[in-house]
C-alpha cells in the first residue's frame, strides 16, 4: 500500500466540473444489456419451455407449488433484473458546498452535509484481480474509488469513476477539501488492506465479486435443471 499527498490534478482546460453527475452512456448501455442477459438469455430454457408448451393452460399451474416454482423464479428474476437496471440508469449524484445527495429509483435517497463527514479516502487502484468491474477501466488519472466516511468510519458515499466519472471525483475531493475534511490519498491497495484501514468503506459485493458471480451461476444452473425436471422441453 502506498500513499500520496493530498493533491489533485487540475481539470482539463481549467474548467470546473458541474454539480450533478450521472452514469455515462457506456454504463447505461451496459446495464441494459446485462439486465437483458439475466432476464432473457440465461432464462432461455425456461422461456421456451413455458411458451412452447403453452403451460399457462396447464391445470397444475398456480395450483401445484412445485410445478409453479420455475415460473415464480422466472418472474422474480425479471423483476430483480428490471429493478437493478433502473437503479443504475436513473442514478444521479449532486455535490455542492453544503453536502451531497445520491438518488435513483428503488433506492433510498442518501444525503449528508459536509460537517457530517469525518474523512475521505481516495484510492487510485484497488487490486481486485480480473473481474467484471475491471472490464471497464477508468482513466489513468481517475481514482478507482473515492470513499466518503462519517465520523464513526461508516460509509456515506462511494464515488466511482466507472459510475460517475473523473469530474465527479474531482468535485467531491474539492468540496471536501474546502470543508476542511481530512483526505487520504492511496496509490494502490488490496481489498483486504482497505478493509483493515477502513472496515466499512467496501460493501460485501465490493469485497467478494467472484463469490457473487459463482452464486449467480449456481442459481441459474439450478433454475434451468429444475425447469427441465418439472416442465421438460
Amino acid at each position: 500500500m502506498t500513499s500520496t499527498p493530498d493533491t489533485l490534478p487540475p481539470a482539463a482546460g481549467g474548467d470546473l466540473p458541474t454539480r450533478t453527475y450521472g452514469p455515462p452512456a457506456a454504463v447505461v448501455i451496459g446495464a441494459l444489456i446485462i439486465g437483458l442477459v439475466f432476464a432473457v438469455v440465461l432464462e432461455f430454457l425456461v422461456i421456451i419451455s413455458f411458451v412452447g408448451q403453452r403451460l399457462w393452460r396447464h391445470p397444475e399451474l398456480m395450483h401445484d407449488a412445485l410445478f409453479t416454482l420455475p415460473l415464480v423464479l422466472w418472474v422474480l428474476v425479471a423483476v430483480v433484473s428490471s429493478v437493478m437496471t433502473l437503479r443504475v440508469v436513473t442514478l444521479w449524484l449532486q455535490l455542492d458546498e453544503d453536502g451531497f445527495q445520491l438518488r435513483s429509483l428503488f433506492r433510498p435517497t442518501r444525503r449528508a452535509r459536509w460537517d457530517e463527514v469525518g474523512s475521505v479516502i481516495a484510492v487510485r487502484d484497488i487490486a481486485r484481480g480480473s473481474g467484471p468491474s475491471e472490464m471497464l477501466d477508468p482513466p489513468e488519472t481517475a481514482y478507482d474509488g473515492v470513499y466518503v466516511l462519517d465520523h464513526q468510519g461508516r460509509r456515506l458515499l462511494a464515488v466511482s469513476s466507472r459510475f460517475f466519472g473523473e469530474r465527479a471525483q474531482r468535485m467531491a475531493l474539492q468540496r471536501a477539501r474546502e470543508a476542511g475534511i481530512r483526505i487520504e490519498h492511496i496509490d494502490a491497495i488490496t481489498p483486504a488492506e482497505l478493509r483493515r484501514e477502513a472496515p466499512q468503506a467496501l460493501t460485501f459485493v465490493d469485497r467478494h465479486p467472484t463469490l457473487l458471480l459463482f452464486a449467480l451461476l449456481a442459481f441459474y444452473i439450478g433454475h434451468n435443471v429444475l425447469t427441465f425436471a418439472v416442465w421438460g422441453l
